[in-house]
């Protein structure tokens, strides 16, 4: 799960519900898969992991990372 650069807060879940706090709702602290954050969320952090192990991001084509060696040329589509 990826981390979240804005407040997303959601339903307590049925069967989860706090009966003391019937309209409370959940910070996230992370993307959850299925709301629409969570791909952007997960890009931004293999992103950040890719760059940090030495990858660039393509110029023209923000999902194309590429490491070069000496020896090799490693390319990722993401």
């Amino acid at each position: 799960n990826g981390l979240l650069h804005e407040e997303i807060f959601v339903a307590q879940p049925k069967g989860f519900e706090n009966p003391q706090y019937p309209d409370y709702v959940y910070k996230l602290k992370k993307a959850l898969y299925g709301l629409k954050q969570a791909p952007r969320a997960w890009y931004e952090r293999l992103t950040q992991y890719l760059i940090q192990n030495g990858y660039t991001r393509g110029g023209a084509d923000k999902t194309l990372f590429v490491k070069k060696t000496t020896k090799h040329i490693t390319v990722a589509q993401v």
